[in-house]
């Protein structure tokens, strides 16, 4: 069952890019009876000029047109704006710094009134824009992508024996990596299995069934805190116990917190895999052929596990994209409404661009003009931080066709059959993947804690890694205690109080 997010959770989704947008005048006071009554609102002309305020990232890509004013903000003011007497004004933000402050009470009639094509692209996602019974956020639509992958050196592979297609199980790659660490194919500090410092966001699918409870969704499927206590998390800390005591998993793993080592592992030619989003530029596989010419890298591919006899269960994307709102001191919602229907009848154009400047149509995919440098180019990532208010990627309404411009767009010249590989793993494993529950109110405990128990949590992942297999048991326990203690208690009571509630009155 899936629920309303509650915007507490929103705002810790690591997925989810919250923004809102406001408008010039600060005033809460909207005339709803005239706005509803306008006829013809695609034309509709303001007799005095009235502004909204738009955010847009502001990353710090060298060589950028400054976010906030260039060819294509130009666009959306003379395409949009000036035919509405609208200003619109583009809002620098950091990355890190969003906006997250939506109190302004949406009215279902006027979005439908006012953004009619965005209102029944992005319907089927109500049940995530109401809070408490009141349409509260706008929700991006999210197309899947297939540009994350994890990336396997090829020739090690066949060098050990194998083929690609023979690593069906878990088994099959744990026996992988037992020869490539015998057969030191890296050189003398071989890494068979790639690893760093876990967040509080940990892998343990592979261990978790399927279907999954809903209460134990409930309880301890999160990305805010680790749910140490949980068996899943217990039997993956386990499994790695025994990888690291074999010698397969780089010594110091537990050294490298934000992932960077695991990728100079992966370029030196060291390490068997990475986990990455593919990219034109920079260009991992092309950074790896540079220190080893030889290298030839795949997708790891999906597989049965063993520990259920199917594919293992994973976590799948959230349906929606970017969640935004509206300021409550916005006199003109209906404005911004209007600028949100504008920009989904002309997201093609914004993704892409000119047609001969920009992107060429290669068959029926718009294909990106490489380091054009004229002054209609593209801001960063094909002008995502623009576009991104109602869509999350390109989407031409085939799923054939979506997975061709992702090839395209996201893989290294000569290696387009990677997304395709990715495609693939997706489609032989999507039944087993499922969302996280989501609750209609905030966890308060979550945002608490999250500080002190990911210290605990790390600090517990290196010793339970590292420690002796004997010792994993008793080590365990003592993690175990000091962590409920540490807070973690509370969120399981707090979400199971959550829980009980909100089933008691379906």
């Amino acid at each position: 069952m899936r629920l309303k997010r509650a915007l507490a959770v929103l705002l810790a989704a690591a997925s989810i890019l919250p923004m809102a947008a406001g408008c010039s005048k600060q005033t809460a006071k909207v005339d709803m009876d005239e706005i509803m009554s306008r006829e013809n609102v695609a034309e509709y002309v303001y007799p005095e000029q009235v502004e909204i305020k738009i955010p847009v990232y502001d990353r710090g890509t060298p060589g950028q047109a400054p976010v906030t004013d260039n060819y294509w903000t130009k666009y959306v003011q003379t395409e949009f704006g000036d035919k509405h007497n609208i200003k619109v004004t583009f809002i620098s933000i950091p990355r890190k710094e969003e906006i997250t402050k939506f109190n302004q009470i949406l009215d279902e009639e006027m979005i439908k009134k006012y953004a009619p094509t965005f209102y029944e692209d992005t319907k089927y996602m109500d049940e995530y824009t109401y809070l408490n019974g009141e349409k509260m956020f706008l929700c991006g639509r999210r197309p899947n992508a297939y540009n994350f992958v994890t990336l396997v050196r090829k020739d090690w592979i066949e060098k050990a024996g194998y083929k690609i297609e023979d690593l069906q199980t878990r088994e099959d790659s744990l026996n992988l990596a037992r020869k490539i660490r015998d057969m030191k194919l890296g050189g003398e500090n071989t890494i068979a299995e790639n690893a760093s410092l876990a967040n509080a966001y940990f892998g343990n699918y592979g261990y978790r069934e399927y279907p999954l409870p809903e209460e134990d969704n409930a309880l301890y499927s999160d990305i805010t805190v680790a749910s140490l206590t949980w068996e899943p998390t217990k039997l993956t800390l386990k499994d790695m116990n025994e990888r690291y005591n074999e010698g397969l998993i780089n010594p110091e793993w537990y050294l490298d917190k934000d992932g960077a080592k695991a990728k100079e592992n992966f370029i030196s030619g060291r390490a068997y895999s990475y986990g990455c989003y593919l990219t034109k530029n920079p260009d991992i596989i092309s950074q790896l052929k540079q220190n080893v010419p030889d290298a030839e890298v795949a997708v790891l591919p999906a597989h049965n596990d063993d520990y259920f006899g199917h594919p293992g269960p994973g976590r799948a994307d959230n349906p929606f994209g970017l969640v935004s709102g509206i300021n409550a001191n916005c006199e003109h919602p209906e404005a911004v409404l209007m600028y949100f229907e504008w920009l989904n009848n002309h997201i093609f154009e914004m993704q892409n661009g000119i047609e001969g400047v920009t992107y060429n149509m290669e068959g029926d995919i718009p294909v990106i003009v490489d380091g054009y440098e004229g002054e209609e180019r593209l801001n960063y990532n094909a002008n995502k931080d623009m576009w991104c208010l109602v869509i999350e990627g390109k989407d031409l309404g085939d799923e054939e066709l979506n997975v061709k411009a992702q090839e395209e767009t996201y893989a290294p010249d000569g290696y387009e059959h990677l997304i395709r590989q990715s495609y693939e793993n997706y489609c032989f494993a999507k039944d087993y993947l499922y969302t996280d529950y989501i609750f209609t109110k905030p966890v308060t405990s979550l945002s608490e804690y999250a500080g002190s128990l990911l210290s605990v949590w790390q600090k517990w992942q290196v010793e339970l890694v590292n420690c002796k297999p004997e010792e994993f048991e008793a080590k365990y326990e003592q993690a175990c205690a000091e962590y409920l203690a540490a807070g973690y208690q509370e969120v399981l009571d707090e979400k199971k109080a959550l829980y009980e509630e909100e089933k008691a009155s379906k």
